[in-house]
């Protein structure tokens, strides 16, 4: 019998109607009999989009905790207790740097020694704060993300539920001009792009 549900990432939740009815069954026979539900999400309970009242309501039962990304010694702590655990000693200007320059999360910063071990072990090269350099510039320019006004705008359609040429097009419906504004606001902060490309 199970004594914990774990599960992560309830948000992908959202607009599946079916596997919100079934986990909602679930977690009423879990929390009756006593049992514990662990859950995680992007988001608070509240700020939750597509997800049934009834779920919600659900997730506002129990402790709801934020957490943040870890700090420089938390993550220069994991960096530390990964090595010794892979049995791995390393000097600590490597750990230093990783630790500095990989700061959104834990699977990151994992990754991040996994893939220096890697190259260190397939290219048969010592571990050194140049060969963390490479892998850890070469990690960050992968994961930096241009934002264009094309993206910008499926993102804000899909939030407010609208066909993209609708939002492009000359109306002056409400929720399309707001739509439309907040599209554009984005656009204008998070580009370099010309608005005179929107319509």
């Amino acid at each position: 019998m199970i004594d914990v549900l774990i599960l992560d990432d309830v948000h992908e939740f959202a607009g599946k109607e079916k596997t919100q009815d079934i986990f909602f069954h679930i977690f009423n026979h879990l929390h009756q009999s006593g049992k514990q539900l662990i859950l995680t999400s992007d988001k608070p309970p509240v700020e939750l989009q597509g997800i049934e009242q009834r779920l919600l309501s659900r997730f506002k039962w129990g402790l709801n905790a934020d957490l943040q990304s870890p700090d420089y010694e938390t993550r220069m702590a994991i960096l530390q207790k990964k090595a010794y655990i892979d049995g791995i000693e390393l000097p600590e200007e490597v750990l230093e740097y990783i630790a500095t320059h990989i700061t959104n999360n834990i699977r990151e910063l994992e990754g991040a020694l996994i893939s220096l071990l890697a190259q260190s072990t397939l290219n048969k090269k010592e571990i050194t704060l140049d060969l963390a350099r490479q892998m850890i510039d070469k990690l960050i320019k992968n994961t930096k993300r241009e934002i264009s006004i094309d993206y910008i705008q499926k993102i804000v359609c899909d939030y407010f539920n609208i066909p993209i040429d609708l939002v492009q097009s000359a109306t002056r419906k409400r929720e399309i001009v707001q739509a439309r504004q907040v599209a554009m606001f984005f656009s204008k902060s998070l580009t370099k792009s010309s608005l005179a490309t929107w319509i």
